[in-house]
């Protein structure tokens, strides 16, 4: 690695070519890829499906008599797919642009919706319908999204990055409550197929009249700074993100993922459950908007790394049966700082010159890691009749995760330095 593409040369690069029209601010242009990609990341694979999951895992298992670590293994399939698909999506995005991945993925992600619809008894064919969703909808991931509107914002970055994927958040609010529901008076086959036709309905005409490419529009910063992927693959910074991440998300995934049927074992009905669940997208959104506006101002190792570290303080209380409400509120704020944590740290270390790759790189590492997380808290609770192992490792793994982006103190900066 040259001097030319060090972390501060990137930085000092991108800084030096902003070009902000004077009468326009960057969300007065922006705006409009803002808005769809919004729509589009709590649409997507890592939204929708995952915060939706939850919801699904006792009525699977009384309608086929699968136990929770078989039901889990659904979104292991998923989160193993989108960890495949992922580079290959970051090097579409790079050839052919986001706007056209974005519309076929989110077509193929109703379509998927209705395969698993359509399961039967066999446990085969669930993991295959989970599989087959995964790799239709997987250009639907953030990888997607934070490319859009990384393109867009240069001094605002953080707090873009935040808003938009504050969309994951607003699902996680109303997809639990609405999902429950559908499920009690209409059955789990329906529910998937509403989650079809949210996506198809909704998702895709934002992405067609809102997310134009940067050749109509022109892009607000230099796209073509920065590393190359190899480049990038030969620092230790994008090693250690890459193991911090792995650990974030197996956590997250495996926390969010359980959650109702940890808080319906401690006694809440299942509706309760749902609400309290809902409660997370609140503070997920928080979380998100937070770490965007303070990590454009103050480091973002420091900021990033303390938010992760809420993960382990959820985990512990959660073990101890203690102030459920708040480990689920100290979950949503962890939960807020991830995805648009990585989608930051890669943006300013290494710029966007092959920013979709990279990026690409570091979300198939992170849904490696949630592939984990929920088949290991549910081995868990088979195994044992109890969460708290799985929550004990848990708390573990976020402290070693967030070491790691404390290290990153030196090597990225906040947007405005």
């Amino acid at each position: 690695m040259d001097a030319s593409t060090s972390p501060v040369a990137v930085n000092a690069t991108l800084n030096a070519v902003t070009r902000i029209d004077a009468k326009s601010s960057e969300f007065a242009r922006g705006w409009p890829v803002l808005l769809a990609a919004t729509f589009g990341v709590g649409l997507g694979i890592t939204g929708l499906p995952f915060f939706a999951f939850g919801q699904f895992v006792r009525p699977l298992v009384q309608t086929f008599g699968w136990n929770r670590g078989e039901v889990s293994g659904g979104i292991t399939c998923l989160m193993f797919g989108t960890a495949v698909m992922s580079p290959f999506v970051g090097r579409a995005v790079d050839k052919f642009g986001f706007r056209s991945v974005a519309l076929i993925s989110q077509l193929g992600l109703a379509l998927g919706f209705i395969g698993a619809s359509l399961v039967g008894h066999s446990v085969i064919g669930y993991y295959v319908a989970w599989l087959a969703l995964s790799f239709l909808g997987a250009g639907t991931s953030p990888v997607v999204w934070t490319r859009a509107v990384a393109g867009r914002f240069e001094r605002s970055r953080g707090l873009a990055l935040g808003i938009m994927l504050s969309g994951t958040g607003i699902i996680a609010i109303i997809a639990p409550m609405i999902v429950n529901q559908i499920i009690a008076h209409l059955g789990w086959r329906i529910a998937y197929q509403v989650l079809a036709g949210s996506v198809f309905f909704i998702g895709l005409p934002m992405t067609y009249i809102f997310l134009q490419s940067e050749s109509k529009r022109g892009s607000l910063i230099a796209t073509h700074l920065g590393m190359t992927m190899k480049q990038a693959l030969h620092t230790t910074m994008f090693w250690r993100v890459i193991g911090a991440f792995i650990l974030i998300s197996m956590v997250a995934s495996g926390l969010i993922v359980h959650l109702p049927t940890l808080l319906i074992d401690r006694g809440f009905l299942p509706a309760a459950a749902a609400a309290m669940v809902g409660m997370l997208g609140y503070t997920i959104i928080v979380g998100r908007i937070s770490l965007g506006v303070l990590v454009d101002r103050f480091s973002p190792a420091f900021v990033g790394g303390g938010l992760i570290s809420l993960a382990a303080v959820t985990s512990i209380l959660l073990t101890q049966g203690f102030a459920p409400l708040l480990s689920v509120l100290l979950l949503g704020l962890c939960c807020g700082a991830e995805v648009d944590l990585l989608a930051f740290l890669m943006s300013r270390m290494f710029g966007l010159r092959s920013y979709a790759q990279i990026y690409g790189c570091g979300i198939s590492s992170f849904t490696f890691g949630a592939a984990f997380g929920p088949i290991l808290a549910g081995r868990s609770h088979d195994l044992t009749g109890s969460y708290n192992m799985a929550l004990y490792g848990f708390a573990a793994a976020i402290v070693i995760a967030t070491l790691l982006i404390f290290s990153l103190w030196r090597d990225v900066k906040p947007s405005r330095s």
